[in-house]
């Protein structure tokens, strides 16, 4: 699933119709030396935000996605400033997550079953670069903060000559608080095709 351009220019007019200081104390954010930015980590890397004009970047200058750009907009404007409870859902069991479940089992974990059911290992190597940390579940599985106060779990079994393998993507039960169900659709899609392009670039 992508966001469509109308979701970020909605994302866009929130962001620059809240006040700054709002989203830096309720999202775990900074703003930048010059304080005409704010400084959001996302997945593990940093990225700078206009409050001019809400355009994202890399702390490097880079451009983003537009599903990039959107899902840390909508965080910076949703966040609700509430930390994570440490306690996982299910997509299934997210607000109306019944609705998309089918496809998100289609585009986000199936996706990451058949690329790291046999291949744990670099699945731990490749998640790490996205500040995960590793955690007890499943045959291997993983922490990632893909925001401050929005964490997401991972978790893989690998298959065998029985059963496929099996990979699942687990939110914080804060997350409804953070962010839509749509766009937590679209962060779990963002995650599973960041690591297979990782994966691609091996």
């Amino acid at each position: 699933m992508c966001h469509e351009p109308t979701a970020h220019a909605t994302a866009l007019k929130g962001f620059l119709s809240t006040q700054p200081e709002e989203m830096v104390i309720k999202c775990g954010t900074t703003y930048s030396n010059d304080r005409k930015h704010i400084l959001i980590e996302y997945f593990g890397k940093k990225y700078l935000v206009s409050l001019q004009n809400g355009e994202v970047k890399t702390t490097l200058g880079e451009t983003v996605s537009l599903n990039d750009a959107t899902l840390i907009l909508q965080y910076l404007r949703q966040c609700s400033g509430l930390p994570p409870r440490g306690k996982w859902l299910s997509f299934l069991e997210l607000p109306e997550g019944i609705m998309h479940h089918e496809p998100f089992l289609n585009d986000a974990c199936h996706p990451l079953a058949q690329t790291f059911g046999h291949r744990l290992e670099l699945f731990n190597q490749l998640a790490s670069q996205l500040g995960a940390n590793n955690i007890q579940m499943g045959d291997t599985a993983v922490y990632v903060p893909a925001f401050a106060k929005l964490p997401l779990a991972v978790a893989i079994w690998e298959g065998d000559d029985e059963f496929p393998a099996k990979a699942v993507i687990l939110f914080d039960s804060i997350a409804p608080h953070q962010l839509t169900t749509a766009a937590l659709w679209v962060l779990g899609c963002e995650l599973t095709r960041k690591l297979q392009v990782m994966t691609e670039q091996i």
